[in-house]
């Protein structure tokens, strides 16, 4: 039966504090992930209050001062083991933070023979933001210059994080800046932050545009360039001496054949008959083309032998010193 009570009470509690919302005073609270959270009453007088009762997105407890002892009654089994109420005081304390625990909390607080005084708290959940992470990228320009983009970020995405660059002052995760070879090395640090913590980073730029080889395209073109140059010079060059070649060999091939062609052949025939030897001589095929009209023209000459030589001749097979010539023509 008192529990019955308890309940009607719980919703008049509620009625009531939706309709003092507009006059409640409202506080946001901010709790990290897996820590704890204090709601303050900032009560004048703790002796007067007869009750309070916290209410979410339903009833949450139900706290009665008692004589020895601030009796504390969880309604929402989610809080179990995790809500605390300080002596005094009454003020609420939540550990344990769970995501889900975000949200809008009201306390009606009920004094003897007083209205009803309604405070109302934005809860919200955030987790310790560990150490960001940079990134740089770069682009090189024209005289060694180089156009540098540093990237802030945390490992998880979080909500209401914000970002600002030292010594730049940037307020933005992202920070552009230009470096020379003469300038000399920065260190940039990144600072994260939430509502509830913050964590920095640090990177120095220390001539990128001269020590880092990706940074100087050209230079990674360059043996690619000499390469090209040398094969465009190296295949005409082969294809000429080819060339040369090749004609010098058509030449050589031409003038074996002119040899060839130009060769007079004598023609001796030794009779096997001692009485004579004729010796046949061929006319050069250029002398008798030399002039066309003229009637191509044999020549012989017949060798006659003396007796002696004759003899001799059979002997050694040997050609007679003296001959004796006669033309026929």
């Amino acid at each position: 039966m008192a529990q019955h009570h308890l309940w009607i009470w719980f919703l008049c509690l509620q009625t009531w504090s939706e309709a003092a919302a507009k006059d409640a005073d409202s506080m946001v609270v901010n709790g990290i992930l897996g820590e704890s959270v204090t709601f303050l009453l900032n009560i004048q007088e703790p002796k007067k209050i007869d009750n309070i009762a916290w209410i979410s997105h339903s009833s949450v407890a139900f706290i009665k001062p008692g004589v020895n002892k601030t009796e504390v009654t969880i309604t929402q089994v989610t809080y179990k083991g995790r809500l605390e109420v300080i002596d005094q005081k009454y003020d609420l304390v939540i550990r344990d933070l769970r995501m889900e625990d975000a949200g809008t909390y009201k306390a009606d607080i009920n004094e003897e023979n007083e209205e009803t005084i309604t405070k109302i708290y934005h809860l919200h959940i955030y987790r310790r933001l560990k150490t960001p992470k940079i990134t740089q990228s770069l682009i090189s320009s024209l005289n060694n210059t180089c156009n540098i983009t540093l990237t802030c970020s945390v490992e998880k995405e979080e909500k209401d994080v914000t970002y600002s660059w030292s010594p730049s002052g940037e307020k933005s995760n992202v920070l552009q800046i230009v470096h020379s070879p003469m300038d000399q090395k920065l260190t940039y640090t990144c600072t994260a932050q939430n509502p509830v913590s913050n964590n920095s980073d640090s990177v120095t730029v220390q001539q990128p545009c001269t020590d880092t080889p990706s940074f100087h395209p050209r230079h990674a073109v360059l043996p690619g360039g000499l390469a090209m140059l040398f094969l465009l010079i190296l295949i005409p060059m082969l294809a000429f001496l080819f060339h040369l070649y090749k004609r010098r060999r058509d030449r050589i091939v031409l003038e074996a054949d002119d040899v060839s062609k130009k060769t007079v052949y004598a023609v001796v025939s030794r009779n096997a008959q001692p009485t004579e030897s004729r010796i046949y001589d061929e006319i050069p095929q250029s002398k008798m083309l030399s002039c066309k009209e003229d009637p191509v023209t044999t020549i012989y000459s017949s060798v006659q032998l003396s007796e002696k030589m004759r003899e001799t001749n059979m002997k050694d097979r040997s050609l007679p010193k003296a001959l004796g010539n006669e033309i026929v023509v």
